[in-house]
C-alpha cells in the first residue's frame, strides 16, 4: 500500500511538472494626442496595456516595419574620386584609370589583360608635379551594367622608347560611393587591391597600403618596358540585399509598465510608426502589432 501511495504521489508530481504556463495575447493600444508635429519636436506615443516586451519601428529608413523581412537596396548615382601626385620623372601618359565589367575575377596578368578595359582617365584631374591634386568627384554611374561586376584598374606603364624618365605616381583617398535611400554607401576604397606586373618588374618598387598606392618604374638600368596593373576588388554596384530593418527595443520583462514613449524626428515627411508587443516564456510567445501615422513638418 505504501508503495502504491508513493507511486501515485510521484505521478501527481510528474503531472504537475508537465503543466505549462499559458502565454496570453497582449492587451495593447497606441495613440498620440495629435498627428502633426514639427521637426525636432518630441513625439509622445501613449501606450495602454502591460505586455512583457515592446519594440518600436520609427518608420525611418533602417527602422521601417514594411521592410522587417528584408530590404533590397537600389544603388543610385555612383561617384569616384582620389588624390594623386607625380614626381621624379618627366614621361607623360604613364598613368591611366580603367574600368571593366567583363573581367573574370582571376587575379593574374593574363586574365586581367584578356578583359575589356575602358579608359576613363580623362574624367579626372591629374597632377603635373609632386603636389597632390584632387581628381574631383566624378559621376561614373554609366560604367554600371546591371547583373555584372565592376572592376577598376590604376595602370602604370614605363616605356623607355618614349621621351622622358619614369615618374613616381602616388594615389591616396580613393573613394567610390553611391547615394541610396539609407544614405551614402561606400563601394570601394584603398582596401582589397592587387598589384600585377607585365614585364621584368622589380616587385619592391610599387606597393599598396591602406593609405597610398605607389607606382614606380624599375630602379636598375637599363630601363625596360614594364606595366603595373593595380586591380581593385569587385564592386557590387547593382541592387544589394541589406537585410531586414530593425526595431528598437523599448521595454523588457524586467521593466515596469510603460505608459508612454517619446521620440524626435529630424526629417520632415509622413511616417507609419509601428509598435510590436510580446508576451513570451519558454513555452512560446504571442504578439500584437499596433500602428499610428504621423506627419512631420518644418
Amino acid at each position: 500500500m505504501k508503495f502504491i501511495n508513493y507511486a501515485v504521489l510521484m505521478m501527481l508530481c510528474f503531472t504537475a511538472c508537465k503543466k505549462t504556463v499559458e502565454v496570453t495575447l497582449p492587451e495593447f493600444e497606441v495613440s498620440t494626442e495629435k498627428t502633426t508635429f514639427s521637426v525636432g519636436e518630441e513625439v509622445k506615443f501613449l501606450l495602454k496595456g502591460d505586455p512583457g516586451l515592446i519594440s518600436f519601428y520609427s518608420g525611418e529608413p533602417g527602422s521601417d516595419y514594411a521592410f522587417k523581412d528584408g530590404r533590397i537596396l537600389s544603388i543610385g548615382q555612383i561617384t569616384m574620386s582620389f588624390n594623386s601626385s607625380m614626381s621624379f620623372g618627366t614621361q607623360l601618359g604613364q598613368f591611366t584609370v580603367l574600368a571593366s565589367t567583363d573581367f573574370n575575377g582571376k587575379y593574374d596578368i593574363a586574365n586581367v589583360k584578356a578583359a575589356t578595359w575602358k579608359d576613363i582617365t580623362s574624367r579626372f584631374s591629374l597632377p603635373v608635379n609632386a603636389t597632390y591634386v584632387s581628381s574631383g568627384v566624378r559621376d561614373v554611374s554609366d560604367l554600371i551594367v546591371e547583373g555584372k561586376p565592376l572592376y577598376i584598374v590604376l595602370r602604370y606603364i614605363d616605356d623607355p622608347a618614349k621621351a622622358g624618365t619614369a615618374n613616381n605616381w602616388l594615389v591616396q583617398s580613393f573613394l567610390m560611393q553611391s547615394n541610396t535611400v539609407l544614405g551614402t554607401k561606400a563601394l570601394l576604397d584603398l582596401t582589397g587591391w592587387t598589384l600585377l606586373y607585365d614585364g621584368p618588374k622589380e616587385t619592391t618598387r610599387s606597393s599598396i597600403s591602406t593609405a597610398t598606392i605607389t607606382l614606380r618604374g624599375n630602379a636598375n638600368l637599363p630601363r625596360v618596358y614594364t606595366e603595373d596593373w593595380c586591380v581593385s576588388k569587385v564592386v557590387n554596384a547593382g541592387s544589394v540585399d541589406v537585410g531586414p530593418d530593425r526595431p528598437a527595443p523599448i521595454k523588457t520583462n524586467r521593466d515596469a509598465a510603460l505608459n508612454s514613449f517619446s521620440y524626435k524626428y529630424q526629417t520632415e515627411g509622413t511616417y507609419k510608426v509601428y509598435f510590436t508587443a510580446y508576451n513570451a516564456n519558454i513555452y512560446g510567445s504571442k504578439e500584437v502589432t499596433k500602428s499610428v501615422e504621423i506627419t512631420i513638418k518644418k
